[in-house]
C-alpha cells in the first residue's frame, strides 16, 4: 500500500487526504507508473491508502522487494574499476556522510558491511558507474532501518529501485528510460519519499576543511 501518489491530471505528488478531498479515486504509482486505487475510505480498522491491484510487480510492495546486492552487472570494466576505486577511498568521508543522511543515523561499522559488500560484488567494475551513485547503491543494500534503538527514524523502512530494473548498470548507463531516483519504503505504510540521485557528491563543508587543517596527528 502507498500514502501518496501522482495525479494524473497535474502530474503533481499528493497525500491520500487531498485525493479524498478532491474526489479522486484513480492516481499513479509514483514508482511504477501503474495506475492504483483509493481503498479503505470508510473503514475504521485501515487508514485509508492507495491499492495496486492484484499480480502487480511494483518494488513498493514487499513482496516484490529485490535484493539488491544480487544484481549483476551486464558488463564489467576492470579499468574504470581501478580508478573508481581510489576515487571512492578518497571520497568516503563524503559517501559516508550521504548513507548516513539517507539512514538517518547510519553507523560508521553499518557504513563498513555496505563496503564489504560492494566488495564482495565488485561493484567498482560494473561499466559505466560513477562516484555519485556510490551512496546509494550502498544504501540499497542495507537490508532494513529499523526505528526501535534509534532516536532518529520514527519507524524502519528500506530504499528500492523502479521495478523495471533488470541490471545494475541500468541504473546510470539508461539514465534516458530509468527513473534517477530511489525509494524509501516502510513494510507497513509502503512509500515513504522519493529521493532523487544527485549528480555530484555533497562537498565537504568548508568549515570542516579548515578545522581541520589545523588538527594535528
Amino acid at each position: 500500500m502507498s500514502y501518496f501518489a501522482i495525479d494524473i491530471d497535474t502530474g503533481e505528488k499528493h497525500d491520500v487526504e487531498w485525493f479524498q478531498i478532491k474526489r479522486k479515486k484513480v492516481a499513479l504509482c509514483p514508482i511504477c507508473d501503474s495506475e492504483i486505487e483509493l481503498r479503505a475510505e470508510s473503514s475504521i480498522v485501515t487508514s485509508a491508502h492507495f491499492w495496486h491491484g492484484k499480480n502487480s510487480i511494483c518494488t513498493s510492495i514487499k513482496k516484490n522487494r529485490k535484493k539488491y546486492e544480487d544484481l549483476p552487472a551486464s558488463q564489467i570494466d576492470k579499468e574504470a574499476g581501478k580508478k573508481l576505486r581510489e576515487d571512492v577511498k578518497n571520497n568516503l568521508y563524503t559517501i559516508f556522510l550521504t548513507c548516513n543522511a539517507l539512514g538517518e543515523g547510519l553507523k560508521y561499522i553499518e557504513f563498513k558491511e555496505l563496503i564489504f559488500k560492494a566488495n564482495e560484488k565488485m561493484i567498482w567494475d560494473y561499466k559505466g558507474l560513477q562516484l555519485n551513485y556510490i551512496p546509494y547503491i550502498l544504501i540499497l543494500f542495507h537490508e532494513m532501518f529499523y526505528a526501535k534503538g534509534s532516536k532518529l527514524r520514527d519507524e524502519k523502512f528500506y530504499f528500492v529501485l523502479e521495478p523495471s530494473i533488470k541490471y545494475f548498470d541500468d541504473l546510470w548507463n539508461k539514465q534516458q528510460s530509468i527513473k534517477q531516483s530511489i525509494w524509501k519504503i516502510s513494510p507497513d505504510k509502503g512509500v515513504l519519499e522519493i529521493i532523487q540521485i544527485k549528480q555530484n557528491l555533497d562537498p565537504v563543508p568548508e568549515w570542516f576543511k579548515k578545522a581541520t587543517e589545523k588538527l594535528v596527528i
